[in-house]
């Protein structure tokens, strides 16, 4: 595997997490390979023809569960390193991830930076767990502290958006075509079109009109 030219495997059944994913991964590593498998099954599948250098996995998928699933993928690419991805993120979850050997665990409502580092920390082959957010590492009271790693105990909590994405969501509820958000920010537009796809996800939204009315119900945004 070169550093530089990594091929990712995401498997999540969110048409644009997959898309704002993939593109934030392709804007770090430009000349890297994206593929995308929207279940189980399309992922199976894909293992059987090609072996990526990352997985990175949804917890729920519509034909099974990431977590319980997981040796018939790593039957299929042994040696791959696993990065588990889950909208809802509990101690337990995490615990799981650890003893099945997954390499490290991403939330959705992680930022881009947070994404980064925990790919970057995968693809060494480091545990990546850093990013589950408003966490704290306790240990797990004994017999199961000898068997398991510590619990991450997770408490509820909005997810914290940078100035940048409060910004955008702004222009998406005045219905401000990314190409314009793109100039009036100063970035490019694929820049913008990942930020929006993992905006909608982050809030559970299924357009940018409903992301802009999430944020603003939520206490996020300032209408």
């Amino acid at each position: 595997m070169s550093a530089l030219h990594p091929h990712f495997l995401l498997v999540d059944d969110h048409a644009l997490f997959r898309t704002g994913l993939g593109m934030m991964l392709s804007e770090h590593w430009p000349q890297g390979r994206v593929t995308q498998a929207m279940n189980l099954a399309q992922a199976l599948d894909i293992l059987t023809r090609d072996t990526p250098d990352l997985v990175l996995l949804d917890v729920h998928l519509p034909d099974g569960h990431g977590l319980a699933d997981l040796p018939a993928l790593r039957a299929k690419a042994p040696q791959c390193p696993v990065l588990m991805m889950s909208a809802e993120v509990s101690g337990q979850q995490i615990l799981q991830a650890r003893a099945a050997g997954v390499t490290g665990f991403l939330p959705k409502v992680a930022t881009a930076a947070e994404v980064v580092a925990a790919v970057h920390s995968a693809l060494e082959g480091q545990p990546s767990f850093a990013a589950v957010p408003y966490a704290v590492l306790t240990q797990a009271s004994a017999p199961l502290a000898q068997a398991a790693p510590p619990i991450m105990q997770v408490a509820e909590a909005e997810p914290a958006l940078s100035e940048r994405q409060l910004l955008i969501l702004g222009y998406l509820g005045r219905g401000t075509p990314n190409k314009a958000i793109a100039r009036q920010l100063g970035l490019n537009e694929n820049e913008v079109r990942a930020e929006v796809s993992w905006l909608t996800e982050r809030l559970g939204a299924t357009s940018r009109e409903q992301a802009y009315a999430v944020a603003v119900a939520r206490g996020l945004l300032q209408p």
